[in-house]
């Protein structure tokens, strides 16, 4: 039987994706759950304290801040949040175990702390909120006004309502961000980790995953034959388990799922089957790209990353675990560029599945398509699975460390989704055990003797309690090398504050004729470059590319100027710009769009928002040091504002390839955009390496 829940508010989530405003009604998730609680809320004197299982919040009224500190692991001080004005007028209205929550007159204002460790503040006026870093940002992630920083140690993570506001993040400053709230805005702060890691079950739990075109309910005799090779089974063939899987959950075959259900649960194993708020397309505009068989399969459809579907989606799924009675359930791939719904769906999910059930997310795309996430969701999940597809950042630590593990981040059970090659070797089982993740077991590595082997040898052996002290003893070893480091770029920090002390260009493209290089024009675009008046204009469909290609050889380039308008062209991520790609396939662009804003791309993340004019000429800079980067914009090149500070890893720090100089896509291969829209002008006054 599943358990009794109290469901959300009908009136706050029901018919449309959750926000972050309907999240602060107080009758939306009242409840703990999942082992997080508010342990106290009161007020004494000046102060208002907020303790929940992960963080203690400390509200200094005369101040007008919040001090967010760790519990779990490490008690520290992690973030401030400040409002530069007293608060006056609180008034602690909700404490229980669910959440806090406090108003204030003046400015008017209120803050909702939830026992998962997530502060909630809401502008009832405009406000301006900056954010002050009291830990070292070893690693960090992005995705629009979302931000996630972390050590080895722990983390916070910042979520805004306001997808597209210019936070002017920069991690490694004292104040990481600054958020100019209008009225009815939300910003969340989230303190990790928000629960203790499960160290016996990560030791314990072993999932086989079986997927296969052909049959979604795998023989008696092999699921007896997985006895010893794991405790709990992944049925993850979509296709081949539902009728329609992107529009309900009804078994293929509902006597076949029933046998798997008995054989498994008499072997002593739990079971989940695959469903997925993400590709659930019924009740959306996109139900009729649903797919229900392999004939003629061109490829997965489009999914829904915003949240609308997610009360059809908590109907379905409600529907399987009372007719079906799996153990749990897989979801494949969530709201990703949606907090609020991603954050509904975490809490949602685990009231429907009670806190024994189990949930698996495979959210290689968890928060945008870089690596940013939302910690306060994933705490409601069992497992968190990431890297489907991204084999070449295996062997990157920081990858397996931060996002795919999430340990003293969001304490989850990792998992690394390399379920795409032939299987684990013995030097990904070390890097993948090192960073505290863990593997499935796909069924077909089975098949593999010297698979076996390895799991067998390099995987499972050393899934005993020694395993914790190993880990401790190199995130020890690794937050040491952190401050070392942070101390090191400390003077490429300040020398990135200060103008550059380059002199001349190593290479410099001017237009008082067509320069020398490769025309790479969209066959949409006829005739589109033609030198005039000392530019390069250029007159071309919207969504569609149109550049010059320059050979440039410099081995210590630090940075690259253009001069653009945009004028009446309408591309947005084909705008305007230049792309210097490097001999190791890294790459730098800056550009403008038709939205009078600016376009970054650099290692990892897509940078955008800030304003720039369209009808004016303006300089555009990028520059970097041997790991730091900062982008910057000028309306005469002589006095340039910081746009955007950028961590390229060492990227840029080798031989560079060639410098695209117009229109270009967001990563300056020669394709269009499907609607390749009106056609524009725009021009480029000259660009320079340096």
């Amino acid at each position: 039987m599943l358990p009794i829940v109290r469901r959300p508010s009908a009136r706050a989530l029901a018919g449309a994706a959750p926000t972050f405003q309907s999240l602060m009604d107080p009758s939306v998730f009242p409840e703990a759950q999942h082992g997080m609680r508010v342990e106290s809320a009161r007020r004494a004197g000046g102060r208002l304290e907020v303790v929940t299982t992960g963080a203690r919040f400390t509200i200094d009224l005369p101040r007008g801040d919040v001090t967010c500190s760790q519990r779990i692991g490490h008690a520290r001080p992690v973030a401030r949040l400040r409002l530069g004005r007293a608060l006056s007028g609180a008034a602690l209205t909700h404490q229980g175990p669910g959440f806090a929550r406090a108003t204030f007159s003046a400015p008017r204002a209120t803050l909702r702390v939830n026992g998962d460790s997530l502060l909630m503040l809401q502008a009832g006026e405009p406000l301006t909120v900056s954010i002050d870093r009291l830990i070292l940002p070893a690693w960090n992630a992005s995705y629009r006004a979302n931000h996630l920083v972390a050590d080895e140690l722990g983390a916070f993570g910042l979520y805004c309502s306001e997808a597209g506001l210019d936070d002017q993040f920069d991690a490694f400053a004292d104040t990481v961000a600054r958020y100019r709230l209008p009225a009815g805005a939300v910003l969340w702060l989230g303190v990790c980790p928000p629960k203790p890691y499960d160290w016996p079950r990560s030791l314990k739990d072993n999932v086989v995953w079986h997927w296969s075109r052909e049959a979604g309910y795998p023989d008696d005799d092999v699921l007896r034959s997985w006895k010893g090779q794991g405790d709990i089974v992944l049925l993850q063939s979509e296709v081949m388990l539902w009728k329609d899987w992107n529009l309900a959950f009804e078994p293929r075959r509902p006597e076949d799922f029933a046998r798997v259900r008995r054989t498994l649960h008499g072997l002593g194993m739990r079971f989940i089957v695959y469903t997925s708020p993400y590709y659930f397309l019924k009740g959306t505009r996109l139900e009729s790209r649903a797919l229900n068989s392999f004939e003629n399969f061109k490829g997965w459809p489009p999914g829904t990353p915003t949240g609308e579907n997610i009360d059809l989606f908590m109907a379905a799924i409600t529907r399987v675990m009372r007719e079906y009675r799996p153990d749990g359930l897989y979801f494949d791939g969530q709201y990703h560029e949606n907090p609020a719904a991603l954050y509904a769906l975490a809490r949602r999910s685990r009231a429907l599945l009670g806190e024994k059930g189990i949930l698996e997310w495979h959210s290689t795309m968890a928060l945008g398509e870089g690596q940013c996430y939302l910690p306060q969701a994933d705490a409601y999940v069992d497992f968190i699975l990431r890297g489907e597809g991204k084999q070449g950042s295996y062997a990157s630590r920081d990858y397996l460390r931060f996002f795919v593990s999430g340990y003293n981040i969001n304490n989850c059970i990792g998992v690394l989704c390399n379920n795409l090659g032939a299987g684990p070797t013995p030097e990904l089982a070390r890097g993948v055990l090192a960073a505290n993740a863990r593997f499935h077991t796909l069924a077909r590595w089975l098949n593999s003797s010297g698979t076996r082997e390895v799991l067998r040898k390099d995987y499972r052996a050393r899934l005993t309690p020694g395993l914790r002290a190993e880990v401790e003893r190199g995130i020890g070893a690794h937050q040491a090398q952190a401050v070392k480091a942070l101390a090191g770029r400390r003077a490429e920090i300040d020398a990135l504050a200060r103008e550059p002390a380059w002199t001349r260009p190593a290479l410099s493209v001017r237009f008082d004729a067509m320069p020398r290089g490769e025309q790479r024009v969209s066959k949409q675009n006829p005739d589109a470059l033609r030198v005039e008046g000392g530019t390069l204009r250029i007159h071309a469909h919207a969504h569609t590319f149109a550049h010059l290609a320059v050979p440039v050889r410099v081995k210590a380039a630090r940075g690259v100027v253009v001069r653009v308008r945009q004028g009446s062209d309408g591309g947005q991520a084909w705008g305007p710009g230049v792309l210097l790609r490097f001999a190791n396939g890294a790459m730098a662009r800056v550009s403008s769009r038709s939205d009078a804003t600016l376009m970054a791309d650099v290692p990892g993340v897509q940078l955008h928002g800030r304003p720039c004019p369209t009808g004016d000429w303006v300089w555009l800079r990028m520059r970097w040091g041997s790991r730091r980067g900062v982008v910057e914009q000028s309306t005469d090149g002589k006095r340039y504002e910081r746009v955007w500070a950028f961590d390229h890893g060492g990227a840029y720090n080798g031989e560079t390839k060639e410098l695209l100089v117009g229109k270009l896509s967001w990563d300056g291969e020669p394709h269009d955009h499907s609607e390749p829209g009106p056609v524009g002008d725009c021009e480029i006054g000259e660009a320079d390496v340096y």
